[in-house]
């Protein structure tokens, strides 16, 4: 063997190795995209089912806004009257405090007044005794000179 046959069975051994790593390596490729498609399918059908659930989940969730909403519609007259209660209530609340603070001042106005008509009645009174005394002092002194 001369060393160009040599050479020639090494590049042919090198090439023969590098095929089969090659073919090792396609295969194991192969494999991983056999698994690759499957989980591929997989996930697609998954998603297909779950696109499907979320779809009728929003459906419903419409369907229930869409009902609160008409509630709501109807509620709004009950929570106006409400308010409008609410505000007659201040508003009586208002004019009861208005009230209260007339008739105090006023009470106290007459308390002053029956103070006064009070010391009026006692100052005439007390005259009108002092009067009557006076004048039966006076019949007493004329009597006594009779």
């Amino acid at each position: 063997m001369t060393y160009g046959q040599l050479a020639g069975l090494i590049a042919a051994i090198a090439f023969l190795i590098l095929v089969v790593f090659a073919c090792v390596v396609l295969n194991q490729v192969t494999k991983t995209m056999k698994e690759t498609n499957k989980s591929i399918t997989t996930l697609t059908r998954d998603v297909d089912n779950l696109s499907k659930e979320v779809e009728d989940v929003l459906s419903n969730t419409n369907a229930l806004l869409t009902d609160i909403n008409k509630k709501s519609s109807q509620l709004d007259p009950a929570v106006k009257a409400v308010a409008d209660v609410s505000q007659s209530v201040i508003d009586i609340n208002d004019h009861v405090h208005e009230l209260t603070a007339k008739v105090s001042v006023g009470r106290e106005k007459s308390q002053f007044g029956l103070g006064l008509l009070k010391t009026a009645g006692k100052a005439a009174v007390v005259n009108s005794f002092s009067k009557l005394r006076k004048r039966r002092a006076a019949r007493k002194g004329a009597n006594d000179y009779e």
